[in-house]
């Protein structure tokens, strides 16, 4: 049986993803895949039938040896974690003889237009804008694996979950608006995010006067965005829905949705994995690279920084406008389907 060892720490949504390509990998093949995360992201591999071993980054002891490595790390605490390693095959990035950050020719193609570039930033910024291909249409050839076994699915063993709170709705609609620190320009601003919600509601309420039909707006938080959560929503028939900062939570609730809104993409990437019909939000990341699977919507930021590494991208005043507007076709093809 050969061995494989993944290297892909963070973050959780790209260790999901990323999870799709080694069940493919492994969906024909008798290899023994040992995978190296954060603590974080555990969770969302614990459960995987395709991965034999989860080991956590600075805290387990790695192997020596291992038929295929398999690093896509550009960070380069990650990516010396595993320098000592001897693979009979090496796939992604690794220290060169100089020591610095480099990756092997077979996944050029992807970090040609990454911030470990050989190019440059300069470069690697306009060959993203350019790039035509998804996250799974690069990897299948640098992994080698049919694209069509690329598949969606996230392991979480079923708990019982309180959801009286949201149970009694026959249209409920989450609402993921927050973002991590990596990219905080992901997010709406403030006021956007009151005008899309207050927008909603009043939407909903005038497509349901005279009409028997609920409808719930779950506004997504965790225990450190509850406070804003509540600033945001205060006055407004919004259920608060705090996940404790779990992921297997927060994926259980986002599948308890007809329709989720997001601009974080751990949340889409739940909602993709969950098959949920979803409206995500792009600024400033890559909008092409995402492989939605035919069930969700793409709202791409005009910025002119939109698809470039700059965490605090140029604002786009418009984008909760044209989110609201894409919503608008979303419920009312749910509402003609539910007649």
């Amino acid at each position: 049986m050969q061995s494989v060892l993944v290297i892909k720490i963070g973050a959780i949504g790209d260790v999901l993803r990323t999870s799709y390509l080694i069940n493919a990998l492994n969906k024909n093949k008798n290899y023994h895949v040992t995978w190296v995360t954060s603590a974080e992201s555990t969770a969302i591999l614990a459960n995987n039938p395709f991965i034999n071993d989860i080991l956590i980054f600075n805290k387990h002891t790695l192997p020596s040896h291992v038929d295929i490595l398999i690093c896509l790390e550009d960070m380069t605490d990650y990516v010396a974690s595993v320098s000592g390693i001897t693979a009979s095959k090496r796939i992604g990035s690794y220290i060169n003889t100089n020591g610095e950050l480099d990756y092997t020719e077979n996944v050029s193609e992807w970090y040609d237009m990454g911030t470990i570039s050989k190019h440059g930033i300069e470069v690697a910024n306009t060959l993203k804008k350019e790039n035509k291909k998804s996250f799974n249409e690069i990897f299948s050839k640098s992994l080698s694996i049919d694209i069509n076994d690329i598949q969606p699915k996230v392991f979480f063993e079923e708990k019982n979950k309180n959801i009286s709170s949201i149970d009694n709705s026959t249209f409920r609609i989450g609402l993921n608006l927050f973002a991590g620190n990596r990219w905080p320009s992901k997010q709406l601003s403030e006021d956007d995010t009151k005008k899309l919600i207050d927008s909603m509601l009043q939407y909903l309420q005038n497509k349901n006067k005279n009409k028997n039909k609920n409808y719930s707006l779950l506004f997504f938080c965790d225990d450190n965005t509850v406070e804003k959560a509540a600033y945001i929503t205060k006055g407004k028939n919004v259920t608060i829905l705090n996940t404790n900062s779990s992921v297997s939570e927060f994926s259980y609730f986002i599948g308890k949705c007809d329709l989720f809104v997001t601009t974080d993409s751990l949340g889409m990437h739940l909602a993709i994995a969950n098959n949920i019909r979803h409206i995500a939000f792009f600024h400033p990341t890559s909008a092409v690279e995402i492989d939605n699977y035919n069930n969700g919507i793409k709202v791409i930021s005009q910025s002119s920084d939109y698809c470039s590494y700059k965490p605090y991208a140029k604002y786009d005043k418009l984008l909760w406008k044209n989110i609201f507007n894409q919503w608008i076709k979303e419920v009312e093809n749910f509402m003609l389907l539910n007649k």
